[in-house]
This record gives C-alpha cells, structure tokens and sequence, in this order.
C-alpha cells in the first residue's frame, strides 16, 4: 500500500523535471536563435507595434528571454489546472490549445508588414522552436488518458 503514494510521487517528481528541463530549454533555444540571428547574420530583430501597424520596435535579447519563460509558465500552469480538474482529457485538450496558440503566434510574423524576410523567417523559427520544445514535452509529462 506504501507503495502506491511512492509510485505517484515519482511520477509527479518526473512531470515536473520533464517540465522544467522544457522550459529551460525553450529559453535557452530562444536565447540562441535570437544570438545567432543578431551576431552572425546581423539581424536588427524587430517585432510589430501591434494588429495592423506598419511600424517597429526592436526586439531585444531580454524580452525575448522573458517572453517564452512567461508563455512557457503559463502553459505548464494550464496543463496542471486541467490535470486537476479534467484528468481524463487534460492531455488532449491542452494539446489543442497549444497548438492554437501556437498557430495564432505565428500571424504576426507571417503577415505584418515592415518585416524584413529575416526578421519573418527569425521570428517564426522561433515560434515554432519554443512549440517544439514545449508541446512535446508538456504531453510526454502529462498524465496518461
């Protein structure tokens, strides 16, 4: 009967190893596209002011640093929120979502205008790099449905 919480404690021991190792790593693989996109090929990365504008601003190093460790957190937080409160579907149903998300997160750097081709292409690898750390890992350390 001991047996049992020790197996559960394990288990939940490894989600959260399995989630921390995805953030950190969706950070650190952000942290290294935005290097490699700024050193080697001397990207001035930049984002769109919001929905619909023309203009600019410059993305630096720190907000996106800061960006995929908030979106990440908040993703880890969801899932467990749906653990806990739809255990049978929470796998499914947050993969769904992040995977919305992620689509939707790829509108700006598709289709707003006063991007270069190397801001697009920098800022969707980014997004999809971040994804593919993240959903992966988030439904490997999810409880099983």
């Amino acid at each position: 009967m001991s047996a049992t919480p020790a197996r559960s404690g394990a288990r939940g021991d490894s989600r959260v190893r399995v989630r921390a190792l995805a953030v950190v790593g969706a950070v650190l693989a952000g942290a290294l596209i935005w290097l490699v996109a700024h050193g080697p090929f001397d990207l001035d990365l930049r984002v769109p002011d919001g929905p619909g504008s023309t203009s600019t601003s410059e993305l630096p190093l720190t907000v996106v640093v800061v960006s995929v460790a908030v979106v990440s957190l908040l993703g880890w937080g969801l899932l467990a929120l749906l653990e806990r409160f739809a255990p049978g579907r929470a796998r499914t149903v947050w993969t769904v979502l992040a995977v919305a998300v992620l689509v939707l997160s790829l509108f700006a750097p598709l289709f707003a205008e006063g991007l270069s081709a190397g801001n697009r292409i920098t800022l969707v690898l980014l997004h999809l790099t971040v994804g593919a750390f993240l959903v992966p890992a988030f439904r490997r350390g999810a409880a099983p449905e």
